[in-house]
């Protein structure tokens, strides 16, 4: 009995140091867990931080100015579609009226633009275009003729926020014709986001 009695106290003390570590094991599970989150939390943090930069956006711009060889008043329209993230290519689909004496002109034209600076400063450019045209008809019932040519542009865009201005040259070599269309343009281009953040 005396034997029982002596480890009676051990077991009791045992099983309080027992009830004493139990609750250490949801406080370490709840550790961890927390730890878990605040590391993914670390990592995700860490991708946004090495997300690419956004794309530089499109712009849609009208311009006006002065064909020398034509000598006539231009107006015209274009859109420019960046095709790298940077916008150092870019598609640029354009129209152009031209008012001449009594008549008026038209030009089509499907450019691709090297824009070293990316959204704005120098570029070059150049694609292919159509001319309707007074010019070399002979045909009374339809004066008209559309010419198939070639056209080279250079320029220079800038401005901040979303508004661009843009200056540009273009020359147009037309097959079949020693016409050689030369406008010079000033003009404003609208952007659909700020450079600094896409889709904004």
């Amino acid at each position: 009995m005396k034997a029982l009695e002596h480890h009676l106290p051990r077991a009791r003390r045992c099983d309080r140091s027992a009830r004493r570590r139990l609750p250490l094991v949801p406080i370490l599970a709840l550790g961890c867990a927390l730890g878990a989150l605040d590391a993914e939390a670390q990592v995700r943090r860490g991708r946004a931080l090495e997300t690419a930069p956004p794309w530089t956006p499109v712009a849609f711009g009208a311009r006006f100015g002065w064909d020398q060889r034509a000598r006539g008043e231009v107006l015209g329209a274009h859109v420019s579609i960046p095709l790298l993230r940077n916008g150092v290519v870019e598609l640029v689909p354009n129209a152009e009226m031209v008012f001449l004496t009594g008549t008026r002109e038209y030009q089509y034209n499907i450019e691709t633009a090297f824009v070293p600076g990316g959204a704005g400063g120098l570029f070059v450019g150049g694609g292919v275009g159509w001319r309707d045209t007074v010019l070399g008809s002979l045909d009374p019932d339809d004066p008209r003729t559309t010419y198939f040519g070639y056209v080279v542009a250079v320029g220079a865009k800038g401005g901040g926020g979303r508004l661009q201005f843009q200056v540009t040259a273009r020359w147009t070599f037309l097959d079949d014709t020693e016409y050689r269309p030369n406008a010079t343009t000033i003009g404003l281009n609208y952007l659909l986001w700020n450079p600094g953040r896409e889709g904004s």
